[in-house]
């Protein structure tokens, strides 16, 4: 396997471009929302719910206009053209969320958040549905999609150091513009980038030359009518959702996603919380802002540690190795407990390392075997990637909305976030020092003027450290069941037909 191979590197230029956005959205924005903008927290859910809506519409939608091409618009079928044309607008989109419509009536700054998240997601699926289909399309053994995959992960570590300027930048209100600048910015290499990729790409699409049946393809469904358009594309998702590995895809990544957002979402709400309050590390700081580069990178980096390994032994086993330290991870932190700072840097580290690892590009492979699957089992013409991967984030998709809701509900709104973030982080820059333990028994009922009580924020870090170690254990738990399920049917179609993708 060469290690500069172009054809690949022009291929993830589009996803590196997509990082630079994705990456700081899915950090930052809840934090802006309800610090600069000042969201209410019920508001968020109400937003959240009514976009698992959208979601439901959106992305199976743009998988039928780019592998049936019944929408009129015959460019959106062409994968090269979409990221050379959507990549750029994606990008722009990114911008929606910085620019505030107002940030003291709660309705008009939840509704600034809907429409943000409805036009950003709708354009990324466009985009990122015809960068997966490609990866599939172009990538024909599994050693060319792993390789797909690792370039993906090298480039993730470079936009993961966005975070270093970001975070060290001051932070006060006053300064928010500065934010927005880097944003900009951020957008238009984004943009550059895309359309550079959309560009220079070449496209093969694979043709399956056992093919006999002549229902359902492409070339066929576009003389259709629009309703018999819709019939077909109906029966083609049947067809997909009723296959054993595709459920079991779907519900690993799933459970994957929910923890991977979570991390995402709340890292800079955990490593303040639990971290900078006990003086562990100090806001703005340089130190700081390494922590989350280091956080945000490591997954990528033990990806390329993996990648021998997953070519030898299959995405499947490293995914059920990776669950098993998780569990093991948190037994440590459990054990250690909330009052030992080093130990929960350590757990934050190894859960975002484990979580982030393979988190999109372990399940382009195993989806690429999906795809192999299903354009054998059901005789097609052509691969039905695009299809694939779109409803598989028809169900998955809920799960980055769900995430934060799941989290804030059973775990942070218990112990008083967000209304005493800033109360009790006062409250410890001023009454204690770096080596004051967090729940000090001396002054559990102590009251000072100005601040919440000592057991109050006792109680918001501990329930603070139950959602960073619980959370993730249900999520790995729940993965590592559909693996395993997904393992016996690789085996139950090996056995039967002689087919086992390309692992």
């Amino acid at each position: 396997m060469g290690l500069l191979h172009m054809p690949t590197l022009n291929l993830v230029l589009t996803v590196v471009g997509a990082g630079f956005i994705l990456s700081i959205q899915s950090l930052y924005y809840i934090k802006v929302f309800f610090d600069e903008f000042h969201l209410p927290p019920s508001y968020l859910k109400v937003v959240q719910i009514l976009f698992l809506v959208w979601n439901a519409v959106n992305d199976p939608m743009m998988g039928y206009m780019q592998d049936l091409g019944f929408c009129g618009m015959k460019w959106i079928m062409d994968r090269r053209k979409v990221v050379l044309y959507a990549g750029p607008v994606f990008a722009a989109s990114f911008l929606l969320f910085w620019f505030p419509w107002s940030t003291s009536i709660g309705w008009v700054t939840a509704l600034h958040l809907l429409v943000s998240l409805f036009i950003y997601d709708t354009l990324l699926t466009l985009v990122l549905s015809a960068y997966c289909g490609l990866c599939v399309e172009n990538s024909r053994s599994h050693e060319d999609r792993v390789r797909v995959i690792v370039y993906g992960e090298i480039f993730t570590i470079v936009a993961g150091l966005l975070i270093y300027p970001l975070e060290t930048m001051p932070h006060t209100n006053e300064h928010y513009w500065l934010f927005q600048l880097c944003c900009v910015v951020i957008a238009c290499i984004s943009a550059a980038l895309m359309a550079f990729s959309g560009y220079h790409l070449k496209v093969e699409r694979p043709i399956n030359e056992d093919h006999q049946l002549e229902k359902f393809q492409e070339g066929e469904v576009v003389k259709e009518t629009k309703q018999d358009g819709w019939k077909n594309a109906l029966t083609v998702s049947l067809q997909i959702a009723k296959e054993p590995r595709f459920i079991c895809l779907v519900g690993a990544q799933f459970f994957r996603i929910l923890r991977f957002i979570a991390n995402e979402n709340f890292l800079i709400v955990f490593t303040e919380g639990l971290l900078v309050n006990n003086g562990f590390f100090e806001k703005n700081s340089g130190s700081l802002g390494l922590f989350y580069v280091l956080a945000r990178s490591s997954g990528s980096i033990l990806f390329l540690l993996l990648w021998v390994p997953t070519n030898r032994f299959g995405t499947q086993a490293v995914i059920q190795s990776l669950n098993i330290l998780s569990i093991f991870n948190v037994i440590f932190i459990l054990y250690a407990g909330v009052n030992n700072i080093t130990a929960i840097a350590i757990f934050i580290i190894l859960e975002n390392a484990i979580s982030r690892c393979g988190w999109q590009g372990f399940y382009i492979v195993v989806a690429g075997e999906v795809v192999d699957t299903d354009m054998k089992t059901n005789n097609r013409k052509t691969p039905f990637s695009t299809i694939i991967f779109t409803l598989k984030a028809l169900f998955n998709k809920p799960a980055d909305q769900l995430a934060p809701v799941f989290v804030l509900s059973l775990f942070l709104e218990r112990g008083g976030y967000p209304q005493l973030t800033v109360p009790c982080q006062q409250f410890y820059e001023d009454n204690y020092s770096n080596s004051t333990m967090f729940n000090s028994t001396s002054m559990e009922s102590t009251t000072l003027s100005g601040y919440p009580t000592v057991a109050e924020c006792t109680n918001y870090s501990q329930w603070m450290f139950l959602a960073l170690a619980i959370f993730p254990a249900i999520c790995a738990i729940g993965e590592s069941m559909f693996v395993a399920f997904d393992q016996y049917w690789r085996r139950h179609i090996k056995g039967k037909t002689g087919h086992l993708g390309d692992d």
